[in-house]
């Protein structure tokens, strides 16, 4: 392919980590671009008879990849996240009633979880928001006090009742997460990205493949939420120097192939 071609495709994207174990498929996407970057440093002297010398540096191409989403594969691929699938605690706040009965604890029934034992605080808040807290008892509690069953049901004194309370407390249930460490290095993987273009001269499509061999995570990983917004994640990757392997016999950092 000699000719110009508008690039306005996006396709899909796949990552597989070095041994070829597949990790990571995307076909909605909002961009892709690479940035190969080709400079150099000018060396005052040198050999080379003229005033400076042209030293070439370390590879800097980029690779720009724009996700309308967040996984714990790309925090693992973008940021070197630990990715842990087991019982979790999640943080819970609501306020209620406290009724003669007593007040239950909503979330546990809403999110199918198990409340976490002696994780509860409870408070008094009066009309113009103050928060008193109350102290948690085994049973028989004063007007300062409360005790909760197993189960999250909440009982004070009767001088308590008909007042707003503010609850925190944990529930657990099987879940994923992602732990960023402060010495976190992501893995390096293979990219490959495959889309389709129309050259205008003709009108008959035009297959693409971008093929990264070795690049390693970067950029910023959106896990913020903003009302009636989707996050957007931007991955800045590093285009490393690829290895020499079966696949890339070449040891070639990047390759762009068109099919028309």
């Amino acid at each position: 392919m000699q000719e110009p071609l508008v690039f306005d495709g996006v396709g899909k994207i796949w990552m597989r980590e070095l041994d070829g174990t597949l990790r990571y498929i995307d076909e909605k996407i909002n961009s892709v671009m690479f940035a190969p970057q080709f400079s150099w440093t000018k060396v005052f002297g040198g050999q080379s008879g003229y005033a400076f010398h042209l030293t070439a540096q370390d590879l800097q191409d980029v690779l720009t990849i724009e996700l309308p989403r967040y996984s714990a594969v790309i925090a693992e691929i973008s940021q070197g996240a630990e990715t842990k699938t087991g019982i979790v605690k999640i943080d819970e706040n609501e306020e209620g009633i406290l009724s003669s009965t007593g007040y239950a604890i909503e979330g546990i029934e809403s999110f199918g979880g198990t409340f976490v034992a002696d994780s509860d605080e409870v408070y008094l808040k009066a009309a113009d928001g103050t928060l008193k807290k109350l102290e948690r008892v085994a049973a028989t509690p004063t007007i300062e006090q409360y005790s909760i069953t197993s189960d999250g049901v909440i009982t004070s004194a009767a001088g308590n009742s008909n007042k707003n309370i503010i609850v925190t407390y944990k529930w657990s249930k099987q879940g994923t997460s992602s732990n960023f460490k402060g010495t976190r290095r992501p893995k390096p993987f293979k990219f490959v990205h495959r889309f389709e273009l129309i050259n205008d001269r003709t009108g008959l499509p035009v297959q693409v493949q971008l093929t990264v061999h070795k690049a390693v995570g970067g950029g910023t990983l959106n896990v913020g939420a903003a009302r009636k917004t989707p996050s957007t994640s931007t991955l800045n990757l590093e285009v490393l120097e690829a290895d020499v392997t079966p696949d890339n016999p070449e040891g070639i950092a990047a390759t762009i192939i068109f099919v028309d």
